[in-house]
């Protein structure tokens, strides 16, 4: 017979005690506190372990680069929303809502898709090259490539790319989606970059994320930005945001 209480929540993350705080394993005040940034946190709260200075460089690259994006829908949200006068961390909460498949979010399924390609290309023995272009042909749409605010290409993925491979980080996930991209140039006939969702599907997978908490990377530094945005909504505009009314149509039934 098993004695063990049944415990209605578990957790290997972090427990708090009436002297402190342990985080996976180590003691937050005495070991984590002025000894590891921000960064490195994040690292170890989502894999149980400390990153290398590597790996430090470009998480850190890839939270700079998603922090801002100007007006774009999550920012968009979070003015409307603080225009209403709500508290600020409500206007955040709705921005980062909209983190989904079509904005922001698809580097979660960019991540899944190219940790199997990898996972494909191992198991069969062929080269990333081969196993991009049979994938390009079999897809009308693939996520993850191309920008409407960066026609000419996303300028951060090959900054961040760039910056993985000179720190060792770039592993197979990376080549593979430099193999998926040159697929579809030979398959279009033009280059379509990797964009921004691409870089935080790849690096995370290259970090040995999980693919489930790869949406992380955009969504914690972010934050920052939609907590500016909602800041300067507040404190420059009269309040009140309306989409305008000569942008409305009524193409309802007429009035009885």
């Amino acid at each position: 017979m098993n004695d063990e209480k049944q415990y209605a929540w578990k957790t290997a993350i972090a427990e708090a005690t009436d002297t402190g705080l342990t985080v996976r394993g180590y003691d937050m005040l005495t070991e984590l506190v002025d000894k590891v940034d921000f960064v490195e946190m994040f690292y170890l709260l989502l894999t149980g372990k400390l990153p290398t200075k590597g790996q430090v460089k470009v998480i850190n690259a890839l939270f700079i680069c998603c922090a801002e994006h100007g007006i774009s829908p999550s920012t968009t949200v979070a003015r409307f929303i603080q225009a209403a006068g709500v508290p600020i961390q409500c206007s955040v909460a709705a921005g980062v809502m909209m983190f989904g498949d079509i904005h922001g979010g698809a580097g979660e399924e960019f991540a899944r898709d190219i940790m199997a390609l990898v996972a494909q290309a191992k198991e069969s023995g062929q080269d990333f090259q081969t196993v991009a272009e049979d994938y390009v042909s079999k897809h009308k749409r693939i996520s993850g490539y191309g920008h409407p605010q960066h026609p000419s290409g996303d300028p951060r993925t090959q900054v961040l790319f760039n910056l993985a491979e000179r720190e060792g980080v770039a592993g197979d996930h990376i080549a593979m989606t430099r193999a998926v991209e040159a697929a579809i140039e030979k398959k279009k006939g033009r280059k379509i970059g990797a964009n921004i969702d691409a870089a935080v599907g790849a690096i995370s997978a290259d970090l040995g994320l999980d693919w489930r908490v790869s949406r992380a990377c955009i969504v914690v530094p972010r934050t920052a930005g939609l907590f500016a945005h909602a800041h300067e909504e507040m404190i420059r505009e009269p309040g009140w945001r309306q989409i305008p009314l000569s942008e409305i149509k009524y193409d309802g039934q007429p009035a009885k």
